[in-house]
């Protein structure tokens, strides 16, 4: 019986262990600086589009930075489109729009 509990005790805790081995630890990065960015780069480039909803991301690495956003015309609302943005940080701190595919 002893040997029972031992090998069931052996089990869980590797379970346990495997469990929390497979959850990735993801920080939480501010999406502010990189809407405010977006909404430059669609008013720069006078295409009548506003952020509606952040789908993925922002991901950093380094100075450049990638996330993926729902956009809906800028008065009407309406369906929306998903674009993917990539980034460049700037010498100020600041986040500007290098590109973007649709």
């Amino acid at each position: 019986m002893n040997r029972c509990r031992s090998i069931l005790i052996l089990t869980c805790l590797i379970g346990a262990a495997a469990s929390c081995a497979c959850g990735k630890a993801t920080a939480t990065v501010n999406d502010a600086p990189f809407r405010a960015a977006i909404a430059d780069y669609l008013r720069d480039n006078n295409m009548a589009l506003k952020v509606k909803n952040i789908k993925e991301g922002p991901v950093v690495e380094g100075e450049q930075a990638s996330l993926s956003a729902s956009l809906t015309h800028e008065q009407l609302g309406g369906p929306s489109v998903t674009w993917k943005f990539q980034f460049a940080k700037q010498p100020d701190g600041d986040w500007r729009v290098t590109m973007h595919e649709d």
